[in-house]
């Protein structure tokens, strides 16, 4: 689809929230906004839907100095018993032919989104995130999780003339991304942020250069933030303001970035 077009669509609807040369952003329900958007529009899903792992309960961790550590194990509401078919559903009906889905998941959800790409896409293969500085195990009781899992799979099968797998040397093209946990002036107040580094890495790789990326669990904005800089166009979809004041504003300082020194 024409991007003019696309974005009179989603500029005019009740959900609209902000936008940018490269972004829109759009607030509430993914599973009722996306029904505004054209079908077969897009050329790649890569989101960050909930882990269903949240907890009542948290980790204790009391220093020697006196300072309180505690790792907090409850997300929000929304990671309680999410169920991803609906936005799944939706989100084949966006691709175009060449489109595929990229969704971060947890070890609890895997087997479901395996199941649901097998009898409805084709499912190609797990990527894996290693975190170079995995949090302590204090208890003594398991293993450090030093592990994320993505899950990829395509609309069609793969060729050499997809314009949406961009393959790279076969010493870069690994399905292991090594990098840390999101700290820094790159970490903002989003208990389940995703590093910078390897959502440009999958974009890069997955949707070709003035393409479009939905994020329909936009989140912190991390995704919008990597198209900005690789010139591929965003759709993000946010249910809480909170998050999209958020998004909006790493959106804007990247921006402001870009233009500085491009001017």
């Amino acid at each position: 689809m024409e991007i003019n077009k696309l974005k009179e669509i989603l500029l005019n609807s009740k959900y609209y929230y902000y936008h940018s040369n490269y972004t829109i952003l759009l607030t509430g329900n993914c599973v009722e906004v996306m029904k505004i958007i054209p079908k077969e529009s897009i050329d790649l899903v890569f989101t960050d839907p909930p882990y269903n792992i949240s907890q009542k309960n948290k980790i204790i961790r009391n220093y020697r100095s006196g300072k309180n550590g505690d790792i907090i194990l409850d997300f929000g509401e929304w990671d309680y018993n999410f169920d991803p078919h609906p936005f799944l559903e939706l989100s084949k009906k966006l691709l175009n032919d060449y489109g595929s889905i990229i969704v971060w998941t947890s070890e609890l959800l895997f087997g479901k989104y395996r199941e649901w790409f097998k009898n409805n896409m084709y499912p190609k293969q797990l990527l894996i995130w290693v975190k170079t500085n995995p949090l302590p195990q204090f208890r003594l009781v398991g293993y450090r999780q030093a592990t994320e899992l993505l899950y990829w799979a395509l609309k069609n099968k793969n060729t050499k003339a997809n314009p949406n797998f961009i393959f790279l040397k076969q010493k870069e093209m690994t399905n292991v991304f090594y990098t840390p946990i999101v700290g820094g002036k790159e970490r903002v107040k989003h208990p389940t942020q995703k590093p910078l580094s390897i959502t440009k890495e999958i974009i890069k790789r997955h949707c070709r250069k003035e393409g479009i990326v939905l994020d329909p669990f936009l989140g912190s904005g991390t995704t919008a933030v990597a198209c900005e800089k690789l010139g591929r166009y965003c759709i993000g979809i946010e249910v809480d303001k909170k998050y999209c004041e958020m998004a909006k504003k790493r959106i804007e300082t990247e921006t402001k970035q870009r233009k500085l020194f491009y001017d």
